[in-house]
């Protein structure tokens, strides 16, 4: 039997660890919001639709702008009659043992992998109101990211084996990719780290073979599988409502009329605001389309101005302008079908891109996005001290809780789409709740407590490392763990820009809901980055 343990010691471990957890959280409540109509109340919408075989259902101006991945995962679990608590705990602990077993050859230790393991799997993020009792996608962000940078390192790590080794791991990280590309908008901030080990994985082999050969191609999987993913739904979405899209922000003229309003330069400097109202009348002189609907538009950046950081001000915020215009788009009627409202956006947009065409309007830089704010000089500095801000916000774990509060009303198509419980004032369901809720806040308190002290010691650790990789002979000992390390830092860099920059051009965005990828990443960092250490200074000693 000590045999069997102490052979089986991470299994164990693993199992043991899963169940506390899953049962820790099995029995708290989701917390309902129908009033979140452009939230939580469309995503609970579409699983409906999807759930009554209507795709998303009738065409609307929300229709195409939120990814479909999130409604389709709600509509399955209420077709298996599964909990979505426990589906939504389930999917990331399962997540947790596979990057576990993804990094499990970078270490000697086991106690070195358990140890990632439990800080992982007892993430509070994973369980906390806006990312888990909420009924949105943000939840599900922590598996994906874990999920894509296990099976990166894991195909980067076989690069030399066999093709048969490699595809498995191809294959997860391309399904993981497309359902966060078709989960959020803004699923670009993983493609760098995506791309540069597929760089570095196709390189190396054509450096090694001086040909190409179906190892390359299992190596670009992953994309592959992007692609494939997005023309289905776009397939779909032609098929039902008659364009060719597979969302309306990054894929189709209204994503097009938005970035081309960014660019448009007036010389005028308003904080968060691009579209500002002088240059709406101007556009209005040289886009008729848009022009047709000034008395909508304007009634709706009066409407969406009362929800800004400065309301009254008659400016909207770019965080808010594309709702309004969208809204405005909707009032005007031009959403009756998919066919009328894209070729308005595309009759604005070749309207204005031809009045810069011949000079009656001026540009400037635009990003890639067409979500993110135009440059100005002053981010050089904003940036920086907003991206310390959102690090130290992420490093003590703030704001970060499970809650036992009732929902709102009408909240009934929740508790059915979910198969969980919400609470409703005057039931006595929060007696039976708060105990569960007591003890996740109960970690929660331990990772405030210790986040940051975690993030610095891990940093140290990682400058360590680098000295050893620079100074010692035997490279290969740490040169895998090392650049893991570097990917992790450098993903969690680019989301926490990201968030950073919406922050400080558009709209409030330090939340840990739109930063729920950098916690499992953070908490990764620790683990790989101190355990290793631990075990270098171990060997040293003996």
């Amino acid at each position: 039997m000590k045999s069997f343990i102490s052979k089986n010691k991470l299994i164990i471990c693993i199992i043991i660890f899963a169940l506390i957890r899953f049962i820790m959280t099995e029995n708290i409540p989701i917390t309902a919001f129908p009033s979140q109509i452009y939230d939580d109340d469309m995503m609970v919408n579409m699983a409906i639709n999807i759930r009554g075989k209507k795709w998303l259902g009738e065409y609307t101006s929300n229709t195409l702008v939120k990814g479909p991945a999130f409604p389709m995962l709600l509509a399955i679990i209420n077709f298996f009659g599964l909990s979505y608590i426990s589906v939504m705990n389930l999917i990331y602990i399962l997540s947790c043992i596979y990057f576990i077993y993804t990094i499990k050859d970078l270490f000697k230790s086991k106690m070195s992998l358990i140890v990632i393991y439990i800080l992982l799997l007892f993430n509070p993020v994973s369980f906390a109101f806006w990312t888990l009792q909420r009924v949105y996608r943000n939840g599900i962000t922590l598996s994906q990211v874990l999920l894509i940078i296990g099976s990166m390192f894991a195909c980067y790590q076989r690069r030399n084996m066999n093709i048969k080794k490699i595809i498995p791991f191809s294959l997860i990280a391309g399904i993981a990719l497309a359902s966060l590309w078709l989960t959020r908008e803004d699923g670009i901030w993983i493609l760098p780290f995506v791309l540069v080990v597929i760089a570095i994985m196709v390189i190396s082999a054509i450096l090694k073979n001086k040909k190409l050969n179906l190892k390359i191609v299992a190596y670009v999987t992953p994309l592959i599988i992007l692609v494939i993913s997005l023309n289905i739904v776009r397939i779909t979405n032609y098929a039902i409502y008659g364009v060719y899209t597979y969302n309306e922000i990054n894929d189709g003229y209204f994503g097009k009329v938005l970035k081309t309003m960014y660019s448009i330069n007036t010389k005028e400097d308003i904080q968060y605001v691009t579209v500002t109202r002088n240059k709406i009348d101007l556009m209005y002189k040289n886009s008729k389309t848009l022009n047709s609907i000034k008395e909508q538009l304007e009634q709706a950046l009066n409407d969406w101005d009362n929800l800004d950081r400065k309301p009254g001000d008659k400016q909207v915020e770019d965080g808010w302008f594309w709702w309004a215009l969208k809204s405005a788009v909707e009032n005007a009627g031009m959403y009756e079908n998919a066919k009328k409202s894209n070729e308005f956006y595309k009759q604005v947009y070749e309207e204005l891109k031809s009045a810069i065409k011949e000079g009656k309007l001026e540009t400037g830089f635009s990003m890639p996005s067409n979500l993110l704010s135009p440059w100005k000089m002053r981010y050089f500095s904003e940036l920086p001290v907003e991206m310390l801000k959102t690090s130290w916000y992420i490093s003590n774990f703030n704001e970060i809780e499970t809650v036992n509060r009732p929902s709102e009303e009408q909240s009934q198509k929740y508790n059915a789409i979910t198969n969980d419980t919400s609470i409703q004032s005057g039931n006595d369901y929060a007696i039976y709740t708060n105990i569960y809720v007591q003890r996740l806040n109960f970690i929660g308190k331990l990772y405030k407590i210790c986040g940051l002290m975690l993030t610095i010691i891990s940093i140290i650790c990682y400058i360590i490392l680098t000295i050893y990789l620079i100074k010692i002979k035997r490279k290969e000992e740490i040169i895998n763990i090392w650049l893991l390390l570097t990917g992790i830092g450098c993903s969690l860099l680019v989301l926490i820009a990201g968030v950073s920059y919406n922050q400080i051009t558009s709209c409030f965005s330090r939340y840990y809901m739109y930063l729920s990828g950098a916690y499992p990443l953070l908490i990764g960092f620790w683990g790989i980055s101190i355990s290793k250490i631990v075990e270098i200074l171990k060997k040293e000693r003996k």
